[in-house]
């Protein structure tokens, strides 16, 4: 009788425990599902953008790096590319410095500012799908939405309209493509945010309410355990009594 007491215990234990702890089981059984089931690389978005660099032409004049660092002496690294900008091929230098980076002529040295319509053609060329329209051109300086790192403001948002609802995020100073976002991305980002429970940053794979559910998860299986061998004794045990 005290036995099977002590097994009517564990049973409500277990059903509570099962109550809290279960749907973040289901939850990690699906996310991880999902996670397993596409591919990181299209999750990343690699399919939807190319490589748009190309060489220098041979022959091509530009200033030499002295009269480069003489007009820009903050300058801490610099590097020759070639850009098509207004429908030409440019000799660019790109400059870094503790403000941040920035192109300049390769041959004038003066600096280039980078306009949306510099943005629009830079994120076509870099869009690799079938043709799209672009849907939407939007600045940001702030308030950035939680699919990018508010470190990379300000930062030009390209949205096209495909059938992943395309993003395509290019730097404000050298069109430069720092990140692509697409429908898919953003279910991963929702299922890993699940996954991890780390509800703010989506990155801390150590938060206390993971801790605390896998301790829990861990004692509902401890429970589920006892119960098994309390069922196991209970049907070995002689209907009737011993004889």
């Amino acid at each position: 009788m005290a036995q099977k007491k002590r097994s009517s215990n564990w049973r409500v234990w277990h059903r509570w425990l099962s109550l809290v702890f279960g749907l973040q089981m289901v939850i990690w059984t699906i996310s991880g599902a999902y996670m397993v089931f596409f591919d990181l690389d299209y999750i990343h978005g690699d399919h939807l953008v190319q490589n748009i660099s190309k060489p220098l032409p041979e022959g091509t004049e530009v200033s030499d790096l002295d009269k480069l660092l003489t007009r820009y002496p903050e300058t801490k690294k610099a590097s020759l590319e070639a850009l098509s900008l207004d429908g030409t091929l440019q000799p660019v230098y790109k400059l870094q410095s503790d403000k941040g980076e920035f192109l300049v002529n390769a041959k004038s040295l003066e600096r280039i500012e980078i306009t949306q319509h510099h943005i629009e053609d830079l994120a076509n060329r870099y869009y690799a799908q079938e043709s799209a329209d672009i849907e939407s051109v939007v600045y940001m300086t702030d308030n950035p939405p939680t699919e990018i790192s508010e470190t990379l403001l300000p930062v030009w948002q390209v949205n096209y309209d495909d059938f992943g609802n395309t993003s395509l995020y290019l730097s404000e100073t050298t069109g430069d493509l720092l990140v692509k976002r697409h429908t898919f991305w953003r279910g991963f980002d929702i299922v890993w945010m699940l996954h991890i429970m780390d509800y703010d940053e989506r990155v801390d794979i150590e938060t206390w309410w993971l801790k605390a559910f896998i301790i829990g998860t861990f004692i509902l299986m401890i429970t589920g355990i006892v119960l098994l061998l309390y069922t196991i004794t209970f049907k070995r045990r002689p209907i009737g009594g011993a004889q």
